[in-house]
This record gives structure tokens, C-alpha cells and sequence, in this order.
């Protein structure tokens, strides 16, 4: 009975419409990657959002059929998932190493010379965060690294789990940037889609996860307390003792 309960929630349509949701996302995402603001003559605005609205009606009914196929034992479902899972990973490959290669290019982190030389306070959080991130070649250089690596990554079963947890980091970052300081909706919503997409990547392995970081003990060495409660005091105050020490630094600022 447990089984056959197990194996409902495996096969349930909502397995099915999260999955094909998530591979829209993505795929709109990289649509919109290609369509590059609308600046490409051969790829339009109109084409780029009619295909991602095609795409994304098509998540609405094809977990309907996919289901329907599979009471019927028309359709292997396990092939499927696995052309599902591999669609999400190279759309996110695709999209978060082109962002890696546009650093490499020069396309990113470039500030027009007229708003470079404006006041900082009279620009806007956007260009001063494109201003700060361009300071350094190098710097940009890495994080594109990163980000093409990740996406590389996320090509193999073997390195699939490493490289989302680098490029959820990565991504998570990214996202709390662009919403504090105010990127454009663009950017804002990519980097949105490529986390929640990553994020979906982990989580088909949460059980490796919390077995790795809530079972593993560490085998580094450590002090043998037998009293628990000066143990827990230790560690506490690790916190305690550096906030006071902060207040007191804020203190001496006159």
C-alpha cells in the first residue's frame, strides 16, 4: 500500500506540471536571451513573445495528455522526464554561460563616458552598480568564469548537483541585486527564471542534500565539554561578544 501511494506522488500530474512549467520558464527565458532587447533584425519582438507564449500555453495542456498517455501505458514517462529534466538544464546552460561570454566580449558592464561623469547621486542604481562591477576587468572576467563553468557543469549527471548549487549562489546574489538596486525588468526577470531553475535542479536531490548536511559529521577535531549548557554558552557568544564589540566601535565614532 505504501508503495503504491509512493508511486502515485512520483507519477501524479502535479510532478508533471511542475516539470514542464519549469522547462517554460526556461525556455522563455532563453528566448528572450536570443531576442536581445529587440535588437536583432532576424528574431523580433513579435516572434520572441509569440513563441514564449506558445510555450507556456503548452504547459498549461501537455501535462493533461501526458497523464491521460500514461494511464492508457501510451507513453514512457521515464524517457520523458529524463527529455524534460535535459531541456531545463541546456536552457540554463545556454543562458547563464551566454551572460559568462558577454563579459568576455565587452558587452556587459560598460558605462556610456555621459553618465560616467555625472555625479554619483544624480545616477541611477543600475548604472552605478554597472559602474561598480566594471571597475575591475579582472573581477568581471571571474565571474564569467564562474558562470560558464556552472552551466558546463550542469551538462553532466556527475557534476549537475555542484554546478547548481555554484550557479544558485551565483544567481541568488544576482536577483537580490537587481531588485535593490533597481535593474532593469529584463535583467531582473532572467535572473529570476535561472534561479528558480536552478533552484528546481537542487531540489530533485534534497535527499542527497540533507543527508550530506544535516547526518555528516564533521571529522574535524574538537574540545569534549561534558557540561552542555557552557558548550552552548561558547557558542552563542561568538555572536553576543561581536555584536557588543560593534556597538562598542560605534561608539567611538564621534
Amino acid at each position: 500500500m505504501l508503495e503504491h501511494s509512493s508511486l502515485e506522488i512520483q507519477n501524479s500530474i502535479w510532478k508533471k506540471f511542475f516539470t514542464t512549467l519549469i522547462l517554460g520558464l526556461e525556455f522563455s527565458a532563453l528566448l528572450l536571451l536570443l531576442g536581445n532587447g529587440g535588437n536583432i533584425p532576424w528574431f523580433p519582438p513579435v516572434l520572441v513573445f509569440s513563441l514564449i507564449g506558445i510555450s507556456l500555453f503548452g504547459v498549461l495542456f501537455f501535462p493533461l495528455i501526458w497523464h491521460l498517455l500514461e494511464k492508457k501505458q501510451k507513453i514512457n514517462s521515464t524517457k520523458l522526464y529524463g527529455i524534460l529534466y535535459s531541456g531545463i538544464r541546456y536552457c540554463i546552460a545556454f543562458n547563464i554561460a551566454a551572460f559568462g561570454w558577454k563579459k568576455f566580449y565587452g558587452l556587459q558592464f560598460i558605462v556610456p563616458s555621459e553618465i560616467a561623469n555625472m555625479p554619483m547621486n544624480r545616477q541611477t542604481g543600475e548604472w552605478l552598480t554597472w559602474f561598480y562591477f566594471g571597475y575591475s576587468h579582472t573581477f568581471g572576467i571571474i565571474i564569467a568564469m564562474i558562470q560558464i563553468a556552472g552551466g558546463y557543469l550542469l551538462l553532466f549527471r556527475k557534476t549537475l548537483l555542484i554546478g547548481a548549487i555554484i550557479l544558485f549562489s551565483l544567481l541568488l546574489n544576482l536577483t537580490l541585486i537587481n531588485i535593490f538596486y533597481h535593474m532593469n525588468a529584463g535583467a531582473l526577470l532572467q535572473s529570476i527564471l535561472l534561479t528558480i531553475g536552478v533552484l528546481f535542479l537542487i531540489a530533485l536531490d534534497y535527499k542527497k542534500l540533507l543527508a550530506f548536511f544535516l547526518k555528516t559529521k564533521s571529522n574535524l577535531p574538537t574540545l569534549n565539554f561534558k557540561n552542555e549548557i557552557l558548550k552552548n554558552i561558547l557558542r552563542v557568544s561568538a555572536i553576543i561578544l561581536s555584536l557588543l564589540f560593534t556597538i562598542y566601535l560605534k561608539s567611538l565614532v564621534k
